[in-house]
């Protein structure tokens, strides 16, 4: 097997957990959707630190990755908030037109921080926003806890607004 290839194995092994935690969500299983998510977050973890020990760092494993983190830590979490937000609270329509929205607001920050991440250099160790990775994981972990339904809300806005501030985050 061609080495070059296991670190886009890793970063494919994230975009299917993200996939698998959109179709458990969709059917109700937000435990597992949860679980999918971290999952992701594991191998987005290792697919860089395994490019790098065995020194096939590549653009298409840079793109690669970003594109798979918008569907694990943008669309996954986005979905999750959304689904428990409609199957706990039976919202009118317009409030869940309203969560549908800020829903896709994440999903679109999030996309944006990663192309700003793509475009950018990191400067003096640092990135430039929150990275989605760590909000998509956040709103993982706490979306199943039964959290009142507005600070799910208010995390969600706020993990948007984090992802593309000018906050400088230090690089571990």
């Amino acid at each position: 097997m061609n080495k070059n290839f296991i670190p886009n194995y890793l970063t494919l092994c994230n975009i299917f957990c993200g996939f698998i935690s959109i179709l458990t969500t969709s059917h109700g299983y937000f435990i597992w959707g949860a679980v999918f998510i971290i999952l992701a977050m594991l191998a987005d973890r290792y697919d860089g630190i395994v490019a790098r020990k065995l020194g096939v760092v590549s653009e298409i494993g840079h793109d690669l990755d970003s594109l798979c983190d918008v569907v694990s830590f943008g669309v996954a979490p986005a979905m999750l908030v959304f689904e428990i937000f409609i199957t706990n609270d039976k919202p009118s329509t317009l409030l869940m037109v309203i969560v549908a929205i800020l829903c896709g607001i994440y999903v679109c920050c999030g996309a944006y921080r990663l192309a700003r991440f793509n475009v950018t250099k990191m400067k003096n160790g640092y990135y430039q926003g929150v990275p989605i990775t760590t909000c998509g994981t956040v709103l993982a972990v706490l979306a199943p806890i039964k959290l009142p339904s507005i600070a799910m809300l208010i995390l969600l806005v706020l993990c948007s607004y984090l992802m593309v501030s000018n906050l400088k985050i230090k690089k571990i």
